[in-house]
């Protein structure tokens, strides 16, 4: 490790031309992701290419330096964060390489619903739908193996990779798709070993042949304890994926790549299959008085072939009816669950009879199930959609300081053990004392099960583990595995062993295979810490005692419960049309630019965790300018962060210790040198109009010479405008709808 983090500034110099940010801000909003958990890395690096990630890769590897891929940092495992340099390809590595017919190549970076907008021309979309399908980047959803709602479907990420670039460890880059086996050659004792040595000038070819070799030993040997070992679910992405990785003709390198977390290398373009938008959808909403009566309906619902089949809880039918008015007349307030129930088809009556068949086939099990709502226009298909969408993310606002707390929130069985599992469940969560909200793929066996619990104290760490390890013993009884499409992160990976006991070596020897130093994202899928799962957990802390100097109206505890507000979501990062969470994020897609980034650094001022100094630093100003207190985020965050407020307080500790720039200065008395300006016209136009006098002015007050500034009057508009126009005068009878005129 270098010994200054200047050092690593001046060893990257000329060969990483992205950008590398060290200082304590960005590190401190970098520290954190969609998670309770939280790490200060050495840096971030943004590289432009995939030659700036191999070189970052490289000079990581010579100085032993882990690495940890980033896109848009929504996942709630953990798996985002770490001590080393965090690569976030989500700033400049965002773009479609290539269109074809059925297949697309494209940057890790780029946003899911952005590549579907630019596929939609052709008919044509990439199917796995996450919840988070506005702000997930395409890396991201490879790096978990993301699913979604209509899985069940269209399968999950790794159906649909045909291809991929990975930058290994020490910087090697490899195209990687599905690998030809031949007879397997003998390996020279004397053969250099390229996965071993970092930095060592070895051809691709050589890395290629040595790494396809090693798994191929590795997998033969192990054939029945993979079969044995890992379940054959319909959804599946905890440890590494070995099932179905290797024919006795081909190794699909993808599929085992997919779902790895960036712990076996980045992956820096990919090639994906793509399907035709479905000509015809449906979804009805199904309601029922009880929630037995939901999850034995879904048995009834499978056999006809659902496109997506969810189910929600009694708390998330009563957000949705106070998120819209429509919900609160559609769903009664005696419902205790509800299905969205979706069909797809080549005809609107293709669809409208397959969902009829299922819900005849739910009703002659239970009488009493209500169809609050069908739709089959594309509109009407994503309100009912929008249900779930929205209301998940509004569960924060529950409860007072209780929040749905996701460390047990992926949970997959088999569709036919869902009742089993969910009342064995409700006993653990009886005898923690704690409540729950169930949002569930049903049809996939996949369970987003969230405690309502207090932001943790060190006090609470030992009750979580144990809760943890209670749940997934019932998971383990059934069959099922503890993460379906959230991966593992920091929050699950020490509970893989326990699920796959002998398989966890296999895992163990593919992880050392790819990177045998342990520099990608180290600590998640392989870890021998037990309690890994608490250890990193960002728990509640009282205000520092040293953010005494705050220039607002308010409390260090008042400031500080304003930024813990902030659940990390990532929300805010949605740039499509339809949200106006924050303007300046949609101009510039960058982490710094989104709310929460605000609201992390704020928090960490708050805890301690950051020096209070760093208030009136010029990393901190930066940040702030990133926000022009337009209030939308309030407005539109599942928590309602008053994230302006925020930034009103680090803009105004900033002049505190810094005083008004020039230009700041002149801007904030503009009235008064608009009053001025009028008072003196016609001659104030000429100065404005004489280049030399705009050079003075410039120099003076910070005002560029270019910039063309609008004629001064003596007489004000609003003057001109009352005595021709008085306001008190009654339109005249049969008059149209008067205009009303704002003047700024």
């Amino acid at each position: 490790m270098p010994d200054t983090q200047l050092e690593i500034l001046e060893d990257l110099r000329g060969t990483f031309r992205g950008e590398l940010r060290l200082d304590a801000v960005t590190r401190s909003v970098y520290s954190t992701d969609g998670s309770l958990y939280q790490q200060r890395p050495l840096g971030v690096a943004y590289p432009k290419d995939a030659a700036d990630v191999a070189s970052l890769a490289k000079y990581a590897g010579e100085h032993h330096i882990p690495l940890i891929p980033r896109g848009a940092g929504t996942q709630v495992t953990g798996a985002a964060v770490g001590t080393g340099l965090i690569v976030d390809f989500s700033r400049h590595m965002r773009s479609v390489i290539a269109l074809s017919e059925q297949t697309v190549r494209v940057q890790p970076g780029i946003v899911r619903d952005e590549l579907n907008a630019a596929l939609r021309p052709l008919g044509r979309y990439f199917p796995p739908d996450p919840s988070t399908t506005a702000v997930t980047t395409v890396g991201g959803m490879l790096a978990v193996d993301a699913a979604g709602s209509h899985a069940v479907r269209v399968g999950s990420t790794r159906d649909h990779v045909l291809s991929m670039e990975v930058v290994l460890a020490g910087g090697t880059r490899l195209e990687l798709s599905q690998e030809t086996l031949g007879e397997r050659p003998e390996r020279r004792r004397d053969e250099l070993d390229p996965l071993t040595d970092p930095g060592s000038s070895v051809s691709e070819p050589t890395v290629r042949r040595d790494l396809v070799g090693r798994l191929r030993k590795l997998l033969e040997e192990n054939a029945a304890l993979i079969e044995e070992r890992q379940p054959s679910l319909m959804r599946n992405c905890s440890g590494y994926q070995l099932r179905g990785v290797m024919t006795p003709t081909e190794l699909h390198l993808p599929r085992l790549l997919v779902g790895s977390e960036g712990t076996l290398g980045m992956f820096t373009e990919a090639t994906l299959h793509t399907a035709p938008l479905p000509a015809h959808r449906g979804v009805a909403l199904l309601l029922f008085g009880k929630m037995d009566a939901a999850i034995t309906a879904v048995q009834q619902i499978v056999p006809h072939q659902p496109s997506a089949c969810d189910l929600l809880d009694r708390r998330l039918l009563s957000l949705g009816r106070d998120a819209d008015v429509r919900f609160e007349e559609w769903i009664p307030k005696a419902a205790e669950a509800g299905i969205l129930l979706e069909q797809t088809g080549y005809s609107e009556r293709q669809v409208r009879d397959r969902i009829q068949m299922a819900v005849s086939a739910v009703r002659n099990r239970d009488s009493s199930v209500v169809v609050a709502r069908e739709a089959y226009s594309g509109e009407e298909v994503e309100f009912l959609w929008s249900l779930p969408n929205r209301v998940v993310p509004l569960l924060s606002r529950l409860l007072g300081e209780f929040r749905p707390l996701p460390f047990v929130e992926d949970i997959a069985v088999p569709p036919e053990r869902l009742a089993d599992f969910l009342k064995q469940a409700q006993r653990v969560l009886q005898k923690h004392e704690i409540t729950a909200s169930l949002y569930a793929h049903a049809a996939s066996g996949q369970l987003h099960l969230r405690p309502f619990l207090p932001q943790p104290t060190q006090a609470d760490l030992g009750r979580i583990e144990t809760m943890a390890r209670d749940l997934y013993e019932i998971v383990f009884q059934v069959g099922g595995t503890i993460s379906g499409e959230h991966g593992d992160g920091l929050s699950r990976t020490a509970f893989i062993r326990s699920q796959y006991g002998p398989l966890y070596r296999v895992f163990r020897e593919v992880k050392d295979i790819f990177d045998p130093h342990n520099l990608m994202n180290p600590g998640k899928i392989i870890s021998d810490d037990p309690h890994v799962t608490i250890r990193r957990l960002r728990t509640a802390t009282p205000p520092t005692p040293q953010l005494t100097d705050l220039q607002l109206k308010w409390s260090p505890l008042e400031f500080a419960q304003t930024a813990e507000r902030c659940t990390n979501c990532g929300t805010c990062r949605a740039s499509n049309n339809g949200n106006r969470m924050c303007p300046l994020f949609h101009h510039a897609p960058i982490e710094s630019a989104s709310p929460r980034a605000k609201a992390v650094v704020m928090r960490d001022l708050a805890s301690g965790k950051l020096d209070p100094k760093e208030l009136s630093s010029d990393e901190m100003k930066e940040l702030a300018d990133l926000c022009f207190n337009c209030k939308q985020c309030e407005l539109e965050c599942p928590s309602e962060v008053n994230i302006p407020h925020l930034m009103i307080e680090a803009k105004a500790s900033y002049v505190a210790a810094n005083g008004l720039e020039r230009t700041d200065w002149t801007l904030s008395r503009a009235h008064s040198f608009g009053q001025l300006g009028s008072r003196t016209a016609p001659f104030s136009n000429w100065v404005l109009n004489h280049r030399p006098a705009r050079w003075i002015i410039e120099k003076l007050l910070g005002i560029s010479r270019d910039r063309k500034l609008p004629a001064f009057t003596r007489r004000p508009f609003l003057r001109k405008f009352g005595q021709r126009n008085p306001v008190r005068k009654v339109p005249k009878a049969g008059q149209k709808t008067p205009v009303v005129y704002f003047v700024d």
